[in-house]
Formats: C-alpha cells, structure tokens, sequence
C-alpha cells in the first residue's frame, strides 16, 4: 500500500485547530479527519498490545481502533477496514495509513489530513511514518487559552498548571519541528480577522488553490465535529467571531493574567504577543517561587499524556 503524504493540524488544545479543520475540510479536494490521538490512544501503548506479529494482538488492537467515536464520524466500515487490515504490514505506521486512506477514499479527494492537537508533541515521530507529511500549527495568545479552559474538563486545575502546558506546547513546537521546514504556523488572531488572506498563504503552501468554500465552512453540515459530544467545539461550526479574540480581556482578572504571563512570558514574546505585565521579570521570579507545587502538578499532568 502506498506510503500517503497526509497534513496534520497541531497546536495546543482550543487554540483554533477545530475552526481550521472546519475551514479545510471545506475545500473540495482536502478531507480533515477529526481528533484520532492515534499516538497517545495506540501508539504509546505498544508495550501493552504486544508484538503486532500474534493475531490476538493484532485484532485486539484493531478493534479499539475502530472503537473510538471518530471511527464512525469518519463514516468508515468496520469489514472494510479489517479486511484491508489483513493485508498490511503489521505496524502502527501502516494501520494509521489505512485509516487515513479510507477516510481520503470515502470523501473522494485527493489530499488527506488529520486533527489532533496534541501530535503537536509527535511530529517527529509522525514524520517517520509519513516521510513527506506537512504540519499546520495554529497558535493563540495563552491569555485567550488558558480562558477558555476554564469550561473544559481537562483543565489542570490552575491558571499557572494550564499557562505552562501551552508553554511546553510552543516549546515544544521550538525546539523539535519536523525536518525539512515541512510546518506551516499561523496565528489564530490572524485566522479571525484576516481568514482570506490567512488561508491563502495556507493553500500556497500545500500547492493548492484557494476555493472560497472555505470560507463558507459554516454552511457544510460538517460530521466531523460532534457538539454533543464535545460542546466546547460549537463556535467551530458557526461563522468567524472577532469577539473570540478579546474575551480574555474582560474575563480574566488583572492577577490571572499576571500569572500567565510570569509562567509564559518568554514564549510569547518569542510568538509576537505583547505582554501587559510591566515588571514581568519580577512576577516571572516571583511565580517561579510560589507556584513550583502547581507548575510540577501540571508536568504530571502533562506527562500522563491526559486526552487533549
């Protein structure tokens, strides 16, 4: 089976990656698979699905892929995908390129992608099973993150604890991209209030041509978001709101916002976002000092590989 060349959409959790989907999957020649967290869900635990060669190991593995709600969002057919699953190679590389393929086959175009936002942190190891795979990261001011976590059910539980995993997630980003400039990143404030502008370079850069349908995303009865099942995603599916870029602005208070900037300060000056925290080495020092317990919870957190 043909090695596929899929895009991948990163970035950190409610930074946007739901809208961009929307606004790709809209192109008539891309399909955008939903959130799969094919590394974290499968990959990472290899160990515990045992050699792939021992059929019982191969089936069990099979059928939790095809078990995840995205399965059937995806619209895929359980004997399809077994049936083709038979004839593969027995890797984690090669199942994940069977599902994509189905996927691209189902929808009937030409380029496939997925949406996870946490690949973000496997985009190397992605790499190696898509040599020629492209990376979208969409990136937002932690501020507006970090306020928008607080209606999510996988907060780590403080303002200081969600700063920092945007900030291992732009870290991250930083300092182990995929080879060969193969990463496009773009700014979610851009995204809202320049979308044309925005997805044109974006087209460009996957050898594309722009195809005004993604700005009419809105209008697709989309399968690929489930409201019901995650709530949180309901602005994704609804037209562009400049509001989004502000509301940080009036619903964090003056310390919650000091504290974000003390944890994420150096990788937002990196990013280009201003920061309102005048004496923001001291508050840096100062959150260094009194929010290590939560900063270290929040590693913990992020370590456990929790569902992002």
């Amino acid at each position: 089976m043909e090695t596929l060349n899929p895009i991948f959409l990163v970035g950190c959790p409610r930074s946007g990656t739901t809208l961009l989907q929307q606004m790709l999957d809209a192109h008539p020649d891309i399909a955008i698979a939903p959130e799969t967290h094919f590394i974290r869900n499968f990959w990472l635990k290899r160990e515990e699905y045992g050699d792939l060669v021992a059929d019982t190991n191969y089936q069990i593995l099979l059928r939790a892929i095809a078990n995840i709600p995205e399965f059937s969002e995806m619209e895929l057919d359980w004997q399809t995908f077994y049936d083709a699953a038979q004839k593969l190679d027995r890797s984690y590389a090669a199942l994940l390129n069977l599902l994509l393929d189905q996927f691209r086959q189902r929808r009937n175009t030409e380029i496939v992608g997925e949406k996870t936002p946490n690949h973000l942190l496997y985009m190397q190891t992605l790499q190696t099973f898509f040599p020629q795979a492209r990376f979208i990261h969409i990136v937002r001011d932690p501020r507006a993150v970090v306020n928008s976590w607080k209606t999510v059910p996988w907060s780590t539980g403080s303002i200081a604890g969600d700063a920092d995993v945007w900030r291992r997630y732009m870290a991250t980003a930083r300092q182990a991209p995929p080879d060969n400039g193969a990463i496009f990143t773009l700014h979610y404030e851009q995204l809202i209030s320049t979308s044309e502008a925005c997805l044109k370079k974006l087209c460009r850069f996957l050898d594309l041509s722009f195809d005004a349908s993604m700005l009419d995303y809105y209008t697709h009865q989309s399968k690929r978001v489930n409201v019901n099942r995650e709530p949180w995603k309901g602005n994704a599916v609804k037209p562009v709101n400049n509001k989004s870029l502000s509301r940080w602005q009036t619903e964090l208070s003056t310390t919650e916002i000091a504290t974000i900037e003390a944890v994420a300060g150096s990788e937002m000056c990196q990013l280009g976002y201003e920061l309102q925290s005048a004496s923001w080495p001291l508050l840096k020092a100062n959150a260094q000092k009194h929010t290590q317990q939560k900063l270290k919870l929040a590693k913990h957190y992020m370590n456990k590989l929790v569902k992002l």
